[in-house]
């Protein structure tokens, strides 16, 4: 693989300290100012490599690396790092907190733009606005913190240290379980008719080319059964729910998460405070937020959360309810874009939503949930391909991998992105002009995709090519990234590099090199998996170790009661590598055959000389 993670996170970490400088006089803004979710991105630069990459990890100073200490030289020598790191999640926690309700503060800020050609300025209500994405990234940063604390606390022995970590980690669980409520309370169910703008969508994504017809509704119906079942045990039935759930109705839906706290939400309280507060977002989902809140909920129920107990009572309450939500959203995103017979939905690019837009954008984020339904299902290795022929066009359309044309709308893409109107936010304090967000960062959304997919498959045919895939659009990546004349050098991002007519970019965004740094720890945990075995390859050392064995087996009857010292070293070291190949059949055939061929060709030596002796 072209991407070396190790190398490529360590040069990040060193541009980190660069950009960002000592902790005394820590710079968190990047190129668009300071916000919330900016904030937590920049920590979690820090933070989320070493869950995935251990030999980088600087919580336990007497083993940190040399590197390791290089790379971070801004935060001091190996004592100072993890202390160093302490007092930016201490900073993080207190200035994103309210200083009168003490409630942690979700703000999107300088994140939410007003419209392409608008020159109004979004007002200080609707910087204010809470969105998904800081709930989301929130989960993913309080988790990787509490983690790395405990870590930490067991290699701590003065007082005020281990006091500063347990108010730390304190704040992190705080913000954690309001992170986790801010997501419980902008999940939503849209129902609409069949006939409905909405209806046509849909049936027209899943059946195209087809006209309305009772059969077509039911089929879709019937697909999204489990669905609707499972709303039941959501909870929050209303009368519009009850009619979706009536088997003589022709209804439709959608669920997932809104781009915030959505208008209704119930109220839910917690040890951390009451939170009731009206949610301005309509209730309607985002396939953008919905695809955040999927990965930010996952980390609250992966195995390695599970086995470190890091959420307490309360939040293993609302991770329930929250993974009944994830399961839902990501049961009804899969089931439709994957209907019908012959070609799926989600391989009709690109992707429309309900709303009437369409985009490349959406594509992949459609197929990152198909992709983990697949993949909790045990789906076979034929239908990962589709997928990964979905991916490589996608590639392509968006000039990834070609180049592109003379005022090519596909590199509106990459700068300044696709801009998303959040219905609701308009509404909130006077003369508000109506603002969205920018979604546009396709080329690492598009990698992590990828190497997730490569983890999954287990045909090594179709690994190598989704490994080449990655390097296509890694080498596409790298040269995007801040060029050694700018002063946010070794960071991400400036299109304007493959894409001479965009505009040129010299400061960081921590938006862009997040999402980089974690296909980095994608492509990490990828690499230290263990590649699945080939057919022929499994039968061929299989054959190997059988005609090793057999041979073997003949020279110890041969010699059992006599030969030299030098002969039985030899027989020795033969037995153990057979026993090692033996071990290594089932995950290493490559191997296991490399070692085999060296014992057989020890072996057949014995018998050329027992055959030149005359014996």
């Amino acid at each position: 693989m072209r991407l070396q993670p190790r190398q490529e996170l360590l040069s990040v970490w060193k541009a980190i300290s660069r950009w960002c400088g000592p902790v005394r006089s820590f710079n968190w803004a990047d190129r668009g100012g300071r916000n919330s979710i900016s904030d937590a991105e920049l920590l979690l630069c820090l933070l989320l490599p070493p869950q995935r990459l251990p030999a980088i990890r600087f919580d336990r100073p007497d083993t940190t690396e040399p590197d390791v200490v290089s790379a971070l030289y801004a935060f001091g020598g190996p004592v100072d790092i993890p202390q160093r790191v302490v007092e930016l999640i201490g900073s993080y926690l207190t200035t994103y907190t309210d200083p009168l309700t003490q409630l942690p503060v979700f703000a999107g800020g300088n994140y939410l733009t007003t419209a392409p050609g608008d020159d109004r300025e979004p007002t200080p209500e609707q910087l204010r606005l809470e969105v998904v994405d800081a709930f989301a990234t929130s989960v993913v940063l309080c988790t990787a913190v509490i983690q790395f604390l405990r870590n930490y606390r067991a290699q701590v022995q003065r007082r005020a240290y281990l006091d500063e970590i347990a108010r730390v980690e304190a704040d992190a669980q705080r913000r954690l379980t309001a992170a986790m409520v801010g997501l419980q309370r902008s999940f939503t169910i849209s129902v609409f008719d069949s006939d409905s703008s909405q209806g046509r969508v849909l049936r027209e994504t899943s059946f195209p080319g087809s006209g309305f017809s009772g059969d077509l509704v039911g089929r879709i119906r019937r697909s999204l059964r489990p669905v609707m079942a499972g709303l039941r045990e959501l909870g929050t039935c209303d009368d519009q729910v009850d009619d979706l759930l009536d088997d003589r109705g022709d209804k439709l839906f959608e669920c997932g998460w809104s781009w915030g706290v959505v208008q209704g939400a119930a109220e839910v309280k917690t040890s951390v405070g009451t939170f009731n507060q009206p949610g301005p977002a309509e209730p309607a989902p985002y396939l953008y937020f919905t695809v955040v809140a999927i990965d930010g909920i996952r980390d609250l129920f992966s195995q390695e959360t599970r086995l470190a107990g890091l959420l307490t009572d309360e939040q293993q309450s609302l991770a329930r309810v929250l993974q009944l939500q994830w399961d839902l959203a990501q049961r009804y995103w899969s089931a439709v874009a994957t209907l019908g017979d012959q070609r799926w939905p989600v391989e009709e690019l690109p992707w429309r939503t309900t709303d009437e837009e369409e985009s490349d954008y959406y594509s992949v984020l459609v197929l990152s949930l198909v992709r983990h339904a697949l993949a909790d299902r045990g789906a076979p290795d034929s239908d990962l391909a589709r997928i990964t022929s979905v991916l490589s066009d996608l590639a392509d359309r968006g000039r990834i991998r070609r180049r592109p044309l003379a005022d090519d709308p596909a590199l509106l893409m990459h700068q300044p992105g696709r801009w998303v109107t959040l219905v609701g936010a308009e509404q909130v304090g006077t003369e508000s002009p109506p603002i969205g967000w920018r979604l546009g960062e396709l080329s690492s959304l598009l990698l992590g995709r990828v190497l997730a997919l490569a983890a999954q498959v287990n045909d090594p045919q179709e690994e190598a090519r989704l490994v080449g895939l990655a390097d296509d659009i890694w080498r596409h990546l790298h040269r995007r990234r801040l060029g050694d004349d700018t002063p946010g050098a070794g960071l991400w991002d400036d299109p304007s590099s493959v894409y001479p007519t965009l505009p040129r970019r010299d400061k960081p965004s921590w938006y862009h090199t997040t999402r980089v740094v974690q296909c980095m720890s994608t492509a990490a945990e990828y690499l230290q998996r263990d590649s699945p075995p080939g057919t022929l390859l499994s039968g061929y050392a299989a054959d190997l170790l059988g005609e090793a064995e057999r041979v073997f087996d003949k020279e110890q009857l041969r010699n059992s009661s006599g030969g030299g010292p030098a002969l039985r070293d030899s027989l020795t070291k033969q037995g153990i590598g057979i026993r090692r190949a033996r071990r290594l059949m089932a995950t290493r055939p490559g191997s296991a055959a490399a070692i085999l061929h060296n014992v057989l060709r020890e072996l057949d030596k014995l018998a050329a000389a027992r055959e030149a002796a005359g014996d």
